[in-house]
């Protein structure tokens, strides 16, 4: 089997294996139409490490509007929800210092079998666990849901 490690050096390329997300704020408008905006990129590094830190799975045991939280499909967090969600992204936050975490994040047998790796980088996972509080936090300070694309 051929293992192929993330390269964090090339942080903007798209890798075979790896994904991207985003999360933003859900509104109705006053015609009564849903909005959604983007206001958080989630790389790579982050989302892999939001998955194997279980974070992913914290977040789907919370009140969901649609979802859950699965890769290539939007899941918005209802707003009474976002408490919960606030607490569970700091609780991430607290198990990222001094630990070297590394997560295989998909395998494939076509046309080789090969295994994608990615080992964390927890500077760039804690920012990215910042601006998710920030924008849970002001959602349910507003009133307002959080969409999360995986």
């Amino acid at each position: 089997m051929r293992v192929v490690y993330y390269d964090h050096g090339a942080r903007d390329a798209v890798q075979p294996g790896f994904r991207f997300g985003e999360a933003g704020g859900v509104h109705v408008t006053s015609e009564g139409d849903v909005e959604t905006d983007s206001r958080v990129p989630i790389g790579p590094n982050s989302l892999h490490a939001l998955e194997g830190h279980g974070v992913v799975a914290d977040l789907n045991r919370l009140p969901l509007v649609t979802g859950p939280i699965a890769p290539g499909r939007d899941a918005v967090l209802r707003p009474f929800g976002l408490e919960d969600a606030s607490r569970i992204l700091y609780e991430a936050d607290r198990k990222t210092y001094g630990g070297v975490h590394e997560f295989v994040v998909h395998e494939s047998d076509v046309p080789e079998r090969v295994q994608y790796r990615i080992v964390i980088d927890n500077r760039e996972y804690q920012r990215t666990l910042s601006r998710l509080q920030y924008l849970v936090t002001l959602a349910s300070r507003e009133g307002f849901g959080v969409r999360i694309r995986l």
